[in-house]
């Protein structure tokens, strides 16, 4: 039997009902109203403090002293180690091994006379600085432990070199400053271990 009812009629219908029951489906599940406070959670306890909260900057401090003292044994043992002096008769003899096989030429000459004085300046303490040719005898003549003699020697060793140094032609045979160096200051360096050995004596 066919439906008496009006087809417009029964699409309203069906979208009235749907309404309807949204409608009361919104409501059932939405019970507070918009201006209502919704129930609060329970509240939490309370935070512990942190780490750096209870101990600040303490744990930094260990690590610090043992970034120092780390520091300080490096460079304890990597820092350079100061040489021993070198005795000033050793140093005279390194110095004049290379200059021995050398031409005697002006250069040569000067520093063989250089060892010379830089020798006796630091064997028999002459004052600092740097001494003329006639400075430097004077101070040579008035140590008693280089003697007379060896005095003498000694300056017209570097007498001889400075008119060879400055000669207009060179001269006709070398002078063999090296070794006479060598020797004078083999002679010197005896006199001056007798003279301290005596001196030692004497305070025993």
């Amino acid at each position: 039997m066919r439906s008496t009812l009006n087809p417009k009629f029964g699409f309203w219908t069906t979208v009235a009902l749907c309404f309807f029951f949204a409608t009361r489906l919104f409501a059932a599940t939405n019970l507070i109203a918009p201006d209502d406070i919704p129930p609060l959670r329970p509240a939490r306890g309370e935070l512990a403090p942190t780490y750096w909260e209870q101990h600040g900057a303490w744990p930094f401090v260990p690590g610090g002293l043992g970034v120092l003292v780390a520091a300080a044994v490096l460079w304890l043992l990597l820092r350079p180690r100061p040489s021993a002096p070198v005795p000033p008769a050793i140093a005279a003899h390194q110095a004049l091994d290379p200059l021995a096989n050398q031409p005697e030429n002006g250069v040569v000459l000067s520093r063989i006379s250089q060892v010379v004085r830089r020798y006796f300046s630091a064997a028999f303490a002459f004052p600092p600085g740097e001494l003329t040719t006639a400075e430097f005898s004077r101070e040579l003549e008035g140590r008693q432990q280089v003697g007379a003699a060896l005095s003498i020697a000694v300056n017209a060793f570097l007498r001889e070199c400075d008119r060879r140094k400055f000669a207009p032609s060179p001269p006709p045979a070398p002078l063999g400053a090296a070794g006479l160096a060598a020797r004078l200051i083999d002679q010197a360096e005896a006199r001056r271990v007798a003279t301290e050995q005596a001196a030692n004596a004497q305070k025993s």
